[in-house]
């Protein structure tokens, strides 16, 4: 399975390996919505529980919002892999 999701954090472990932070709305909930009518939202990850996931060699590091294009053979969807930046980005408000 092929889906995308939007880095948060990221950093090297300690085998050199590139490991990001990624909320993926189908899995843990939306981006920017820890509250919805001035009530917790029960349902969705919080920020500080996401897990961070292994990444595939990037051209260049993420940046907070960016879309992450993550993949997985597990069914399960628990054990996802980076596999490539997208050039969009999330931005919270508007204009």
């Amino acid at each position: 399975m092929i889906t995308h999701g939007l880095c948060k954090k990221w950093y090297f472990n300690n085998d050199g390996n590139l490991m990001i932070q990624v909320r993926i709305p189908s899995v843990h909930g939306a981006y920017g919505q820890k509250e919805y009518m001035g009530q917790t939202v029960r349902n969705y990850v919080q920020d500080d529980d996401l897990p961070y996931y292994q990444s595939a060699l990037l051209p260049s590091m993420p940046s907070e919002g960016q879309v992450a294009v993550v993949a997985t053979l597990d069914e399960g969807k628990s054990n996802f892999l980076v596999i490539g930046l997208m050039g969009a980005s999330y931005t919270i408000g508007g204009t």
